[in-house]
């Protein structure tokens, strides 16, 4: 079938072939030929495009769920961490403009969290209006800053961890620096790393942009990590707890041995309040560590389901948890620090060494090399 365009003043019309005149009055514009095999294309093409939208039939079901999850948990976590913000300006006011590492940790680990929900809502919320995700180059950008926070959060828990069970264990202090920089230096070298061996693996995957479909690198490098960041924090927390113990039996041995009756109520008193401090202690260490599992330890699973082809609705919501830890570290700040901010409690004996005295190294106080021995639990 042949078709020529007829041009009339300032309107075209297609002739159709028995319009078709040798006489002048037709356009010199090329000729625009269609059969039935063309047509067909297109129309397969078009058949394919409307298939790969996410919101079809099909998929409907699942596309809502996923969406729905992905979108809640972000504003969720947005939340959690807005409010951990709060919290570490009123303590930084209420101290002096001062605030120990047991209140920084929380704060930094709101701070990854709020940039992994930031990008992860940026990241869905396109799928959830449009039913497809972003187009290059924007999906490749994406999913950069997607890997890069998820190491920067890993490798802020591994190094915090570290540099504890170091002061505690073999009293060998990390001085972190002004503003912590020594930390954030190892941390986000770290994370770059990662990114200059998985930069290549960037793309769109069915509802976000996380990595190319079906390469298998960047998910094998992350269940690595993961696994890598769960042992060395449980076996550095577990052995600051072992050594907690160990230097309250020590102290209430050489208490026993050389009190009388005159201090033996005091240093009764003494062993009740360090037993209530390594309780607290215990709880605090146990929390982050859970923290790291309920976060990281559904993300594993999804990995796996990657490995093995599942593509199931609910380990699609798997992988959406990695969003959780900014609405899981409120829930954790509260549980350690209560509803309202406090001034910390001093209580030191100035003849006790320091880590006895810190017992877990993330609550001294360091400020420039002067030391202040207080107890805040």
């Amino acid at each position: 079938m042949v078709f020529r365009i007829k041009r009339n003043r300032s309107r075209f019309r297609i002739a159709l072939p028995n319009q078709v005149k040798s006489n002048d009055g037709y356009s010199v514009f090329p000729l625009i030929h269609f059969d039935n095999e063309c047509y067909k294309s297109s129309q397969n093409t078009l058949n394919n495009t409307q298939n790969y939208r996410l919101n079809n039939p099909d998929n409907i079901y699942q596309f809502h769920i996923v969406m729905y999850v992905s979108v809640t948990m972000s504003i969720l976590g947005w939340c959690g961490c807005i409010y951990v913000f709060y919290r570490t300006y009123e303590q930084w006011k209420l101290n002096d403009k001062k605030l120990k590492m047991i209140h920084k940790l929380p704060f930094y680990t709101a701070c990854s969290d709020f940039l992994i929900d930031t990008n992860y809502f940026i990241n869905v919320i396109h799928t959830a209006i449009y039913a497809e995700v972003w187009g290059q180059p924007v999906c490749n950008i994406i999913s950069g800053f997607h890997w890069l926070f998820l190491m920067i959060n890993l490798s802020l828990y591994g190094v915090i961890a570290v540099t504890t069970y170091l002061r505690i264990c073999h009293e060998i202090y990390f001085y972190r620096g002004k503003y912590d920089y020594k930390l954030w230096l190892i941390v986000i070298t770290t994370a770059i790393t990662f990114e200059l061996i998985n930069m290549n693996n960037y793309g769109p995957r069915k509802y976000w942009c996380i990595g190319k479909p079906g390469q298998k690198v960047s998910f094998i490098l992350l269940f690595i990590l993961i696994t890598l960041i769960l042992i060395i924090i449980c076996y550095c927390y577990f052995m600051i707890l072992y050594t907690i113990k160990s230097q309250n039996s020590i102290r209430d041995i050489i208490t026993n041995r050389t009190s009388d009756s005159k201090t033996e109520e005091i240093e009764n008193m003494n062993k009740l309040k360090r037993a209530e401090f390594e309780r607290r202690a215990a709880w605090k260490i146990i929390s982050y560590i859970l923290l790291f599992i309920l976060q990281w330890l559904p993300v594993q699973i999804n990995i796996i389901t990657r490995w093995i082809s599942i593509r199931a609705t609910w380990s699609y919501v798997l992988g959406v948890l990695v969003t959780f830890g900014g609405f899981g570290n409120a829930i954790i700040y509260i549980c350690n620090e209560g509803w309202f901010p406090r001034e910390y409690e001093i209580e030191a004996d100035i003849s006790l060494k320091t880590q006895d005295t810190s017992n877990f190294g993330i609550i001294i106080d360091d400020n420039n090399n002067d030391t202040v021995l207080r107890q805040n639990v």
